[in-house]
């Protein structure tokens, strides 16, 4: 049997059921109300009765002549005849009453209770039920009635607010997951990128904490010989945070294509955001040009974190490079080139706050020193082996606790292409 066909029999049950007990209570008054009317009219029949006889009798006790004593018994049949025939007429407007103001009432609003039920399974609540009745009993029934259509309204109009959200979260979470593939079509996601280039292996991932995150990463050849790399983080999260990210990544490559050095490229992104950022948002950067044939880089850090460098036979490291303002903040800040080489069969690895910030249920931060330890733990792995690990590691030590941040990173290494 389906849900509404069960709905539907414990609805007419409840009905039966309901019409059953009314019924019998007020069946029962009425026979509690004849049997009443009958005892007093036998009772006042008998009190007649003897005080007509003891007036022709004269208080003796004389046998009654034939004659009178058959008037006064027919006189005595006659009233209780009548007194019957009124305790009927009662027992059945009370009857008829009953029917009219007790059961029938009763009776719609299990109908409609009824209809309510069937449509409610149906998933179609689009007619009334219960502002259909016109009970106008003027008892406790009439204000029943009342509550239910007013319950009904109030229900129509629930379920019309809950199917409003409903689809604007359909709304909403279509266009997220539209604006996700967009976000991640953004960014580079094919690897190996550079697949005739053996010189160079380059992984990058992005893991956002909701579903479109601020944080992105960029990579690009400028030349032949020059790799442009790029790890930035935006303040906030979400939509405004995406936005922002990849105004933030279209400005940077346009202005490195240029060939401009990179503190003018950050000096010029930084003053186009600051001349119209009215939500005060920023990001931070960490902008480098690697020279592939030597392994040089030059670099700038916009309030980033810090790059961390493998050596070709060495440990990784934490570079403490020197930090400029972030981009977006003040128009006229002034970004710091710095050199650092990364050596043929070192790795270059970068991130965003992330990863060191990702935090477990008792609120321990992951850390650069476990960063270190995990990259650590096979440094001649490749950079996908690398973010693999290091992906893993986070999930373990995070557990069941929410994403707090956007997870970004990305690993460089240089080999010797001979």
């Amino acid at each position: 049997m389906s849900d509404r066909q069960q709905q539907t029999a414990i609805a007419a049950a409840a009905e039966k059921e309901i019409h059953r007990s009314i019924s019998q209570k007020i069946f029962g008054l009425v026979i509690v109300t004849a049997l009443i009317l009958a005892f007093s009219s036998i009772l006042l029949a008998v009190v007649v009765f003897y005080r007509e006889y003891q007036d022709f009798t004269g208080g003796q006790d004389a046998a009654l002549p034939d004659s009178p004593h058959a008037e006064l018994l027919k006189y005595i049949l006659i009233y209780l005849v009548l007194m019957t025939v009124v305790t009927l007429i009662i027992a059945l407007l009370m009857k008829r009453y009953a029917f009219r103001h007790i059961v029938q009432p009763i009776d719609e609003i299990a109908l409609a209770a009824s209809g309510y039920i069937t449509d409610k399974s149906d998933g179609t609540l689009d007619e009334t039920h219960f502002g259909e009745l016109s009970i106008r009993s003027g008892d406790e029934l009439e204000h029943l009635s009342l509550v239910l259509k007013d319950m009904e309204l109030s229900m129509h109009k629930t379920m019309w607010n809950l199917e409003r959200v409903t689809r604007e979260k359909e709304r909403i979470s279509t266009e997220l997951d539209l604006a996700e593939r967009i976000q991640s079509h953004m960014l580079p996601s094919v690897f190996p990128p550079y697949p005739d280039r053996k010189e160079l292996d380059i992984y990058a991932s992005m893991d956002p904490a909701k579903e479109v995150g601020g944080d992105f990463y960029d990579f690009f050849l400028l030349d032949d010989d020059h790799l442009a790399l790029v790890m930035a983080d935006v303040s906030g999260k979400g939509i405004p945070a995406a936005l922002f990210m990849m105004m933030a990544r279209i400005m940077i490559n346009s202005s490195a294509m240029d060939k401009n050095s990179l503190k003018d490229v950050l000096e010029s992104v930084n003053r186009k955001i600051c001349s119209n950022n009215a939500d005060d948002m920023f990001v931070t950067v960490w902008l480098g040009v690697l020279t592939i044939s030597t392994g040089h880089i030059s670099a700038v850090n916009a309030g980033h974190e810090y790059p961390i460098i493998r050596g070709a036979d060495g440990q990784f490291q934490l570079y403490k490079d020197r930090h400029s303002f972030v981009v977006g903040a003040m128009k006229e800040t002034k970004y710091h080139e710095y050199e650092l080489t990364l050596e043929k069969g070192g790795t270059l690895f970068l991130y965003t706050d992330g990863l060191p910030e990702a935090s477990n249920a008792g609120n321990e931060l992951f850390g650069t020193d476990m960063i270190l330890d995990v990259l650590n733990t096979d440094p001649d792995a490749g950079s996908e082996e690398l973010l693999s690990r290091m992906t893993s590691a986070v999930s373990v030590f995070v557990g069941d606790a929410p994403q707090f941040d956007d997870l970004t990173m990305m690993a460089v290494r240089l080999f010797d292409p001979e």
